[in-house]
């Protein structure tokens, strides 16, 4: 299992440029597998893609993930432009992590119809493939709809979500899926099995298949509020069922154990999302925990 972290721009209240990308260069040297970034637009977390065409100009190896972006209530043309510079900028390291989205809220405030977004999306996937395809053509001489991504055909397109639809669709359209974070080991395992079978029907033998998970590192109670303090800024009312339901807390120890409990599930991908907005948080992970995942 390969081991990524959240950037802490879900936590964007006093956050600055300075603290985004100290995190983002520890996470490269440490070794991390993937940086990625949550997205929410009636929200003031950064935007996405702004910030890691920024981390990619900052970093060197790791890569670069959008976990996940919102994409019908976006044009894709836009979006598979903005996508193909940052993997220039990165020199091949992005890739492009799409959903749904789950709220009204933040349709309503990209002034986007929420109605038809399934539809739309499948469509929108498609433009983004073939706008990167036809970015190739581009000569000396002619100027074409671009630009290009650096990565044959294109980076890797991951879809997220939370029900069965979601999984269908990334079988179909893309080369991994990627779990909400209420899916904790050992009861995942039944559910990785079940997307794997479903990606080899469709002879898709490489897919990828990731997860998400909240975590505080501290004294067990102060670790338990301040990641519920941050959780329910960020989901507001859809905030519900107690911190266990969540995520995990605590001592290292801790963490390292369910960390391992994915490994053993048989997760590809599992990226951590620390729920305090200190550089130490990482430095502890990078220390006691990427280790074994390098």
């Amino acid at each position: 299992m390969k081991l990524g972290v959240y950037l802490p721009t879900m936590m964007p209240f006093g956050l600055t440029g300075r603290q985004a990308i100290d995190w983002a260069r520890l996470a490269d040297e440490a070794g991390f597998h993937v940086i990625a970034t949550f997205d929410r637009p009636n929200y003031d977390s950064w935007d996405g893609l702004a910030t890691l065409a920024g981390m990619a100009t900052v970093t060197e190896r790791v890569r670069l993930s959008t976990m996940t972006l919102q994409l019908p209530s976006r044009n894709e043309v836009v979006v598979a432009k903005q996508a193909a510079v940052i993997d220039q900028l990165s020199g091949g390291r992005f890739e492009l992590g799409l959903s749904l989205g789950s709220r009204r809220d933040d349709y309503e405030a990209l002034r986007a119809p929420w109605e038809d977004r399934a539809r739309r999306f499948r469509r929108q996937v498609g433009t983004i493939r073939e706008t990167w395809s036809g970015a190739r053509g581009s000569t000396d001489e002619l100027g074409v709809l671009g630009p290009a991504p650096v990565q044959q055909p294109g980076p890797p397109i991951w879809i997220g979500g939370y029900a069965p639809a979601a999984v269908e669709r990334a079988v179909e359209l893309a080369d991994g899926y990627f779990f909400g974070g209420d899916k904790f080991p050992p009861a995942i395992a039944a559910d990785i099995d079940r997307v794997r079978g479903q990606a080899q029907q469709l002879a898709k033998e490489r897919f990828v298949i990731g997860s998400m998970l909240y975590i505080a590192i501290g004294e067990e109670n102060a670790a338990r509020d301040e990641m519920w303090r941050h959780l329910g800024r960020y989901y507001r009312e859809n905030l519900g069922g107690e911190p266990k339901d969540w995520g995990v807390y605590g001592p290292v120890e801790t963490i390292a154990e369910i960390v391992r409990g994915y490994a053993d599930a048989g997760l590809d991908v599992l990226i951590l999302a620390p729920q305090i907005n200190d550089l130490a948080q990482l430095e502890v992970l990078a220390e006691s925990i990427l280790p074994a995942y390098l």
